[in-house]
């Protein structure tokens, strides 16, 4: 049973706006982050089946709303698929 079938059963949809933020500050792995802004909370988010050691293909759509489809591992989420709503009028906001 590979990782991604055991959280089928946990599938959330969350509408939030990415954010670009750092993460890990002041240790090794200090890098530039997107984050998912959320009424739920704020996650770090990455496609589920993307290499986390790569470039997030979600860094282009920082500033965006999206309603993404996935699930929660600890501090992230994991998307199994997005759909980018209106762009943000005030984005530096909440961050």
């Amino acid at each position: 049973m590979s990782a991604d079938n055991h959280h089928e059963k946990n599938i959330i949809r969350l509408t939030g706006r990415l954010v670009l933020r750092t993460f890990g500050q002041r240790s090794k792995s200090e890098h530039l982050g997107v984050y998912f802004v959320t009424d739920q909370g704020d996650y770090l988010i990455r496609p589920a089946s993307a290499n986390p050691f790569m470039n997030n293909p979600l860094m282009k759509l920082a500033g965006k709303t999206i309603t993404a489809e996935g699930y929660i591992v600890d501090y992230v989420f994991l998307a199994s698929s997005w759909k980018e709503g209106e762009e943000d009028p005030h984005p530096d906001a909440a961050i």
